[in-house]
């Protein structure tokens, strides 16, 4: 299974006390914020026992809100898993240079310098390998995570100022990857699982099986992310199909077993017939209910799909680094 992002900064990464694990997802507007509780009878029981999103305030900067929070939560020294925010990255899927795994990422990083939006010289990369079996050329190829440095060094900054132990800094793929597979029911979990996430403007989709992503792609979308706008289900189901005609021509994959949604206000009612028709894979709303503990009655719908990430994290493995 594909690892978390780490930015391979082992000498800054520490484990937390045990008990509680914080998951934070740094969004344009905000943070999402998910703390996770391990329970005694095993990691299925897992409980979301705390869900916040804290919208970024004009006057008081994002690190001392998180240090405040922390300090109303009671969890110093929590261990915790970090998700970039969608505009913090970029993930490419590239070719690698003819080396030993271990000096892939040195060897890519000056064949990145055209293809990515900062000097390569201010960039962290991590890499992770795109399954054989996604591969018809016979070619090895592998996903190559790009953020800046000064990024990475701030949410360190920023973790240690609230008292908390980084364990992790993931992406969207990999994190959300934590908390779909919790609700594909075992037979099914060889067909994999597709994964929509949909915000203001946009869409993501990505496409795993065996726990590795095969598949993330994004795109525009007419939706503006309101409590009443309704999903443009006909370009939705475009792209989509789009998506699972890539992943089964040109990755020779079957399709996945189901399609779940989420997103910024996005309800299960939202999912209409044209979705669940257009495409072959069952398409179903994303409730994230189904697969975790949710501790408090009033964490509603709204605020669970703008932390499905923030979930995705705190649900990671330990022995994931």
């Amino acid at each position: 299974m594909q690892n978390a992002l780490t930015a391979r900064l082992q000498g800054w990464l520490k484990p937390g006390r045990k008990g509680k694990t914080v998951g934070i997802e740094l969004q344009s507007d905000g943070m999402a914020l998910v703390v996770r509780e391990r329970q005694a009878s095993g990691e299925a029981q897992a409980l979301v026992a705390e869900m916040d999103f804290l919208r970024y305030e004009k006057n008081v900067p994002p690190d001392q809100q998180l240090k405040n929070w922390v300090t109303e939560h009671r969890l110093s020294k929590a261990g915790c898993h970090v998700v970039l925010g969608a505009d913090a990255y970029q993930i490419l899927l590239v070719e690698p240079p003819d080396v030993p795994d271990a000096e892939i990422r040195g060897a890519i990083r000056w064949r990145l310098k055209d293809l990515i939006s900062i000097p390569v010289d201010q960039a962290a990369l991590d890499v992770f390998a795109l399954p054989a079996d996604g591969i018809r050329a016979n070619k090895k190829m592998v996903y190559v995570v790009v953020c800046e440095s000064k990024k990475l060094r701030g949410i360190i900054d920023m973790a240690a100022e609230a008292g908390l132990s980084l364990e992790s800094i993931d992406i969207n793929e990999l994190a959300l990857r934590n908390l779909v597979l919790r609700l594909l029911p075992a037979e099914l979990a060889e067909r994999g699982v597709a994964l929509a996430r949909i915000r203001s403007g946009m869409a993501s989709v990505y496409i795993y099986r065996a726990g590795n992503l095969y598949l993330g792609r994004s795109f525009s979308l007419n939706y503006n992310g309101g409590l009443l706008d309704n999903l443009p289900e006909e370009s939705l189901a475009l792209e989509l199909q789009r998506s699972l005609d890539y992943y089964e021509r040109q990755m020779g994959q079957a399709p996945p077993a189901v399609i779940y949604v989420c997103g910024e206000h996005v309800s299960e009612d939202k999912i209409g017939n044209v979705l669940k028709t257009s495409l072959a894979p069952k398409v179903q709303w994303l409730n994230p209910a189904q697969a975790l503990q949710i501790a408090r009655t009033d964490f509603d719908d709204a605020l669970m799909q703008q932390c499905v990430a923030a979930m995705g994290a705190a649900l990671r493995q330990p022995e994931a680094v």
